[in-house]
């Protein structure tokens, strides 16, 4: 099989799971082998496994990161994003950005880019980095369902990137596999790999819960910029784009990382990169749902609610959770044709891991709407690392599941999976057990959770927030430590 980091033989490919595909790349792939091999190519690429080098000049359009996700009908449209310039460079405004597409390389289908441009940086701010990038996007429509489609970008309508294909949504109940994680990052190391598993899974969509370029090391309000670096975005997008996102739809959330020095909540970077059917009524800017077949997607944002990362608490004063329950009350109808619900945010409602934890300020709000509404799965990230809970009602196991054993949600509860090693650094260390064969041992003290002293509430928590030990017990039913098994997205394969 070729992959775009080497080639694993045949005979291997039908016995390994991706992250052993992983780590047969990386021994096969040794640093003097690339630099040998790389030649002319330069020791900035050689060192890198994503072959991608962004240019001022329009003639590189062949060359610039794309990536897709799915408009409001995902069986009928698609978004198309691709970057121009750099952040740090010299502003290149394209002249005529636009996609052709079509059911083969003749396309047949031209038009013009609906947007492009930078991301609006405030006026008011002193410091502010630059944000050169032009980002360009348009939305596909009229698309058959469960259909591939080729396409190609270009700045001028005379240049164009080499073609690329997607696959529309299916219209009616069908199986399908998606892949989920957060915490991504720009390691060529770890961030690169992780895109490339997602490749070689061949899912019908990546869902990703947030934290992605860490542009800001730590969430940045305005008016600070202290090392906010708009042009990890560049090397981000050069990652995933290549590798995975131009014909994989990458259904992007926010984590904290997301909140940078601009307006809009610090959002406007997200917005600007990642044109999504957000709902604004949500009281958010970056919330939004899709449906696949049977099941409804619901993207949250979880920093409006955390105990555990307060830049930005409370600031829908309630909306987004209204919004929320009507949401599940929607797809819960019998006539919805919705029959299974995941959600996915960042911070994670149970976790056992030591950096970060569990967020009671989301779980005292939204769990019961969960339970309520029997929700079918939550994907969190946030803690790097991987967990996955027993079935959970009123903040309590209801059952143990084993690996590789079956959940029944309506009956027993709602699994909460932590899928927090897209690329960052890993988080080891652990409080209590787990019925883990890894036999991560963990800490002899109990988990603790992230609270507000003055309460939580759908407006936001009150008081100070506080680290204290969690009432909810034996939760945890398998978490990873170790990276060799983390670093793997968590694939879903659903039975319509």
């Amino acid at each position: 099989m070729e992959t775009p980091y080497g080639e694993i033989p045949d005979r291997f490919v039908p016995n390994m799971r991706p992250v052993e595909m992983h780590d047969y790349l990386r021994r096969s792939q040794t640093r003097r082998s690339v630099l040998k091999g790389a030649g002319a190519v330069g020791l900035a690429a050689a060192l890198s496994p994503v072959l991608w080098r962004q240019s001022d000049s329009f003639a590189s359009t062949p060359d610039a990161p794309q990536w897709i996700a799915y408009g409001t009908d995902p069986a009928t449209q698609m978004h198309v994003s691709w970057s121009t310039g750099t952040a740090t460079g010299t502003r290149q405004v394209p002249p005529s950005p636009q996609v052709r597409w079509g059911k083969n390389t003749r396309y047949g289908a031209q038009q013009a880019a609906t947007n492009s441009g930078p991301v609006p940086v405030p006026s008011t701010v002193p410091g502010e980095p630059a944000e050169n990038t032009v980002y360009n996007n348009t939305l596909l429509v009229g698309l058959h369902p469960d259909s591939t489609y080729h396409y190609s970008v270009s700045n001028d309508g005379k240049t164009w990137s080499a073609d690329a294909t997607f696959r529309t949504a299916v219209a009616k109940t069908s199986d399908f596999r998606f892949t989920a994680f957060g915490d991504h990052g720009t390691h060529s190391t770890s961030t690169a790999p992780m895109a490339a598993l997602v490749a070689n899974l061949r899912p019908a969509f990546c869902v990703v819960s947030g934290d992605l370029s860490y542009a800001t090391p730590l969430p940045i309000p305005i008016p600070q910029t202290a090392r906010f670096h708009p042009e990890a975005w560049d090397t981000f997008l050069g990652i995933i784009g290549p590798s995975a996102a131009q014909s994989i739809p990458w259904q992007v959330g926010v984590g904290t990382h997301e909140i940078e020095p601009l307006e809009n909540h610090g959002y406007d970077g997200f917005l600007t990169r990642f044109p999504q059917p957000y709902d604004l009524t949500s009281g958010s800017p970056v919330v939004h749902t899709f449906a696949y077949g049977n099941v409804a997607f619901i993207q949250l944002d979880g920093n409006d609610l955390s105990a555990q990362a307060t830049q930005i608490n409370g600031y829908s004063q309630g909306a987004q959770t209204r919004w929320l329950e009507d949401k599940l009350v929607t797809y819960r109808r019998q006539d919805s044709g919705i029959d299974f619900i995941v959600v996915t945010f960042g911070n994670c409602v149970f976790s056992t891991n030591q950096n970060h934890g569990s967020d009671g300020g989301i779980r005292a709000v939204w769990e019961p709407l969960f339970d309520r509404y029997k929700v079918d799965l939550v994907i969190n990230g946030h803690v790097h690392a991987y967990e996955r809970t027993n079935p959970m009602r009123a903040g309590q196991p209801t059952t143990k599941v084993a690996p590789g054993g079956t959940v029944y949600p309506a009956r027993q509860g709602t699994t909460y999976i932590c899928a927090g090693g897209a690329g960052q650094g890993l988080y080891r260390t652990w409080y209590g057990t787990t019925d883990s064969p890894a036999g991560d041992t963990g800490a002899p003290t109990p988990p603790k959770v992230w609270q507000w002293s003055d309460g939580d509430g759908p407006a936001g928590g009150g008081g100070t927030n506080l680290d204290v030990t969690d009432t909810a017990e034996g939760f945890s039913a398998y978490s990873q430590p170790d990276h060799r098994r983390t670093r793997s997205p968590t694939a879903c394969d659903e039975a319509g």
